[in-house]
């Protein structure tokens, strides 16, 4: 279960090493009172802080969406995730929590090498108006935060088998596998916007792919030979899939062959293909045993998110916060 809560805690926290590399590579901002969008015990929120993380959020500056209603209440809700990350990191202080040097060397290198060189990775630092060192801090106040859930939030919730399946049972409908077939391919490759001689002679190709295919000739054999399509060497196996996992016009196709049955051409974007069906599952609703390591999953998000609500709220009933927000 620890393993599990350690990946949400990182989920909550940073959501992705894309958002990490967000939240670090924030600049801190020169607090001043005439640009003060909530004050949060001692520490002041300028708008400059909170539009730099909307825009971060939205790709957007604000200044260019200030008037849509929608843009306004995302703006808001930015601003009260900056409130928690506040509260959080003088909960850590408070507690006098502290990062070893090391980790934060490791989540600086995890960092750096998302970009292609040196060079771009300090165009980036100094494009945000950043030193290493303040990217450095940065890391450390998000891994102290991350110390202040893990002991407050993640190391407080736990499920039990009895919870499990009472969970299960309330929410049957939301387990059910979704119909699949299990089909193999030929892909003819041509471009969407082809000229009309070189979609015909890839038409006349597949064609005579599918005469074969047809008569019964080994499929695989034929996808091996034939096929343009990365599943090539697979014998143009695609294993199991749903109806939302291909392009409209194949699946549509593939869903209305009968076990064994080999299609008629079907044009997509990427060309020609002559389909086969292997296998059929049918939709049906799963059991607590098959269910139970998303049971587990999705309860014990739920639960997380509950703690951690109950305990921002604490936080925020004990600090002294004023939102001045226009």
């Amino acid at each position: 279960m620890r393993s599990r809560l350690s990946v949400l805690a990182v989920s909550l926290m940073f959501g992705t090493m894309g958002a990490l590399l967000k939240f670090a590579l924030a600049a801190p901002p020169a607090p001043s009172a005439k640009d003060v969008a909530a004050q949060v015990n001692e520490r002041s929120i300028t708008y400059q802080e909170l539009n730099t993380e909307f825009r971060a959020r939205t790709r957007v500056p604000f200044e260019k969406v200030q008037a849509d209603p929608q843009a306004q209440h995302i703006r808001k809700q930015v601003l009260e995730q900056i409130i928690n990350e506040e509260l959080l990191l003088e909960e850590a202080e408070r507690q006098k929590r502290s990062v070893p040097p090391a980790d934060i060397d490791k989540r600086f290198k995890q960092l750096q090498v998302r970009f292609p060189a040196e060079e771009a990775f300090s165009q980036e630092l100094k494009n945000r108006g950043l030193t290493a060192e303040q990217l450095k801090q940065n890391i450390k106040r998000g891994l102290m935060r991350q110390q202040i859930l893990t002991k407050e939030v993640f190391d407080k919730v736990s499920v039990s088998p009895k919870e499990l399946e009472a969970f299960f049972n309330k929410n049957k409908n939301n387990y059910v596998q979704q119909e699949e077939i299990h089909a193999r391919h030929i892909l003819i490759r041509v471009d969407a916007d082809a000229s009309p001689e070189d979609d015909r002679k890839a038409k006349d190709r597949a064609n005579a792919v599918l005469v074969k295919a047809k008569k019964g000739k080994d499929f695989g054999q034929l996808a091996k030979e034939h096929s343009d399509g990365p599943t090539k060497e697979r014998e143009g196996d695609l294993g199991y899939f749903g109806r939302g996992q291909m392009v409209k016009p194949f699946a549509e196709a593939a869903f209305s062959l009968k076990v064994g049955q080999v299609s008629d051409l079907v044009r997509t974007k990427f060309g020609y293909h002559i389909i086969k069906v292997e296998d059929r599952r049918e939709a049906q609703r799963l059991s607590y045993k098959q269910a139970e390591n998303q049971v587990k999953d999705d309860l014990t998000k739920e639960k997380v998110n509950a703690r951690y609500q109950e305990y921002i709220d604490g936080l925020r009933k004990k600090a002294k916060i004023t939102i001045h927000l226009t």
